[in-house]
């Protein structure tokens, strides 16, 4: 139940800060992923972003200003879907029935989970899958910079979507103070993005040190 610790308008703010940087975050994923030929974003996080997103666009709209959102949202996903696709050589089986079977496997079952949980938590603002494919982004952008340093990211695609997701987090709080679940996603996010800040930085110093050298 929404108790709404913050003015409306202050929440209002808040909704337009985590739209604001969240875009930023795709298209600066989008920009670097053309520059690199390499998507910056786990596999399994895009389909549930973008599953996400089409059920709270098309089944479940929020009202004006969100629906906006999520639609925009929605649109920079299908890009980098296809740039995915385009770039996924060795992801993928080379077979074209193959890897068109386990992509639109893997977005149906996403599409499943998500609708999934809406259902049965009645969680009709996303925000229980919202911020848990959001807690996993975090966790596989970390082991993504890992294991193939920084294609396709970059220091400021961790920073847009740490900013963004505080405003959610801040907003979310305001609505639902007494969530304990989303207390702990809040802060399991927060502490992963500040660890990806702080080795995507590493990772761009040794590369400048090895220029250097």
């Amino acid at each position: 139940m929404m108790e709404q610790l913050l003015p409306f308008p202050v929440e209002r703010l808040l909704q337009m800060g985590l739209g604001f940087f969240w875009t930023i975050t795709y298209i600066l994923i989008i920009l670097k992923s053309l520059e690199d030929r390499k998507v910056g974003i786990p596999f399994a996080a895009l389909c549930a972003n973008i599953t996400w997103e089409a059920i709270f666009s098309f089944m479940f709209p929020y009202e004006p200003v969100q629906f906006t959102i999520n639609v925009i949202w929605f649109g920079l996903d299908c890009i980098i879907l296809l740039l995915f696709i385009r770039y996924s050589k060795g992801i993928f089986p080379s077979t074209f029935r193959y890897k068109y079977a386990i992509l639109f496997s893997s977005l149906a079952a996403a599409f499943l989970i998500n609708l999934g949980i809406t259902l049965e938590f009645h969680d009709w603002e996303g925000k229980y899958s919202g911020f848990g494919m959001n807690f996993m982004m975090s966790l596989l952008f970390i082991v993504m910079l890992l294991r193939q340093g920084t294609l396709g990211q970059s220091i400021y695609i961790g920073y847009s979507k740490l900013a963004g997701t505080l405003c959610a987090s801040i907003l979310f709080y305001s609505l639902y103070p007494k969530s304990i679940l989303l207390w702990i996603l809040y802060i399991l996010i927060l502490i992963l993005d500040v660890i990806y800040i702080i080795l995507i930085r590493h990772h761009a110093t040794k590369k400048v040190k090895r220029a250097i050298n």
